[in-house]
């Protein structure tokens, strides 16, 4: 199972309940679309995310963490998942087919959803939501998409791959 994140701005609560769902799900890995804005404070936490970078995160210090990409491609568990943060790129930036996952932040509303075949999935955010789910954040495994409410870790919303 993979975490993916979004929009958390250097946030401590924001950073508090990504831990507190980290330490629930034990995921594999933790995917970032961006706006990380990381703090020394968890230095160790930012090196070691999947990370694209994120409007805001040009006036951060990354620290010793590299500067992340504006993108990234990946496969996960046999699907093509493109992240962008998505103030800069979109889903017709990369050459998605059905099946594929894309994956973008920015807009702090979480949206889970396939359209032509494609699913997209912005997890929201833990620090600054724009919704009545409040902070949120998503989790993909072999069989879903869900997203998550980070305040008590339950399922808002799932879609089966």
């Amino acid at each position: 199972m993979h975490l993916i994140v979004s929009d958390i701005h250097g946030s401590y609560q924001g950073m508090e309940l990504v831990m507190n769902a980290v330490k629930t799900f034990m995921p594999e890995s933790i995917i970032s679309a961006g706006d990380q804005c990381p703090d020394p404070m968890y230095s160790s936490f930012y090196s070691s995310l999947i990370a694209v970078r994120g409007n805001c995160d040009r006036f951060y210090e990354y620290m010793d963490t590299p500067f992340p990409p504006v993108s990234r491609e990946m496969d996960i568990y046999g699907r093509h998942i493109a992240i962008t943060h998505g103030d800069r790129l979109s889903s017709s930036d990369f050459d998605l087919k059905e099946g594929d996952i894309f994956i973008s932040g920015h807009t702090h509303v979480p949206l889970l959803e396939k359209k032509n075949g494609i699913y997209f999935c912005n997890p929201g955010s833990p620090s600054r939501p724009r919704s009545s789910y409040g902070p949120t954040a998503a989790i993909l495994d072999n069989d879903h998409i869900a997203l998550i409410s980070l305040m008590d870790m339950h399922v808002l919303k799932a879609i089966n791959l």
